[in-house]
């Protein structure tokens, strides 16, 4: 949060006017952070690269005082820079106006406030998405989010017992909603990004004015894209009272064994072989000590 409230700050003070003294004629003008600032971008990808590359630890999962991590330690920062970054964008495009959604600033300072505040939700955006890349390319997360054989059924078992009752389908850790949607996030997080890339690269370079209108217009369809996703995403993950244990975990780590128990079965049961394979390793290692015979010298 505190990084945010710096980030508005530098944005607003540097979309406010000043004298630019060129030869004896002055003019007013404010700094851009996309042309001032704009090496700043690789480096909170490069940050969340760094962050996503840490060795993580490999240990079994359990249950602790009737709670289980789900996420861990950095999945906050992960995936609420992420969520601000996104929301920054959406924000701020809308303000700025593109395809049929017109502008609703005017003067020059307001809308090289609202256009730093994009480049700020770029910078939140850039560090988050590049640290969940890397992290689930290495520890293998990004595979189990692939959709499985039978998740679409699961998903629509899973909601219609959600909102009309009766026995939902077994779920795993992730659930078979969010592996579902996942393919189509990254569709919406590759558009969003490659589109912006080329956007950002006119600032200075020159493109072609027909390949940058088509850019332009791919971006504002990948902005709705990604609007229409986040609200879908809040709804099923925030709204529904089924749902509040998990959001609830995207802030501590943590759900309850009660509710792994009924909502993540197969989960459920995978912990507990674990803990039993565990606790019997434990047991035959103990044995196998009191057997070793002693040597009296």
């Amino acid at each position: 949060m505190a990084v945010l409230i710096v980030c508005t700050y530098w944005a607003y003070e540097s979309a406010q006017l000043y004298v630019f003294q060129a030869g004896r004629a002055g003019i007013l003008t404010n700094n851009l952070l996309f042309d001032t600032a704009l090496l700043a971008i690789p480096v909170a990808a490069l940050l969340g690269v760094f962050l996503g590359t840490l060795r993580y630890r490999k240990e079994q999962a359990m249950f602790i005082e009737g709670k289980i991590e789900r996420h861990d330690e950095l999945m906050f920062l992960q995936h609420w820079s992420n969520a601000i970054g996104i929301i920054i964008l959406i924000i701020t495009g809308f303000v700025l106006g593109f395809l049929f959604i017109p502008r609703t600033v005017q003067t020059a300072e307001n809308i090289g406030f609202v256009m730093n505040l994009h480049f700020v939700g770029v910078l939140f955006f850039s560090f988050g998405a590049s640290f969940y890349v890397t992290k689930g390319l290495f520890t293998g997360e990004i595979q189990h989010m692939m959709p499985k054989k039978g998740d679409l059924t699961n998903m629509i078992g899973h909601y219609k017992a959600m909102i009309f009752g009766g026995v939902a389908p077994k779920e795993e850790k992730f659930l078979s909603a969010e592996r579902v949607v996942f393919p189509m996030w990254i569709i919406g997080v590759m558009g969003i990004t490659l589109t912006g890339i080329i956007k950002i690269v006119t600032h200075f370079l020159s493109i072609p004015e027909g390949f940058m209108g088509v850019m332009t217009f791919l971006h504002g369809v990948f902005a709705i894209y990604m609007t229409l996703m986040l609200i879908a995403h809040v709804i099923a993950g925030a709204i529904l009272p089924a749902s509040w244990p998990l959001i609830r975990s995207m802030i501590t780590g943590k759900v309850t064994e009660k509710y792994v128990k009924h909502h993540h079965e197969k989960w459920y049961e995978e912990i507990k072989n674990n803990e039993k394979a565990l606790k019997g390793s434990i047991i035959e290692t103990k044995s196998n000590k009191e057997k070793i015979p002693t040597i009296n010298t």
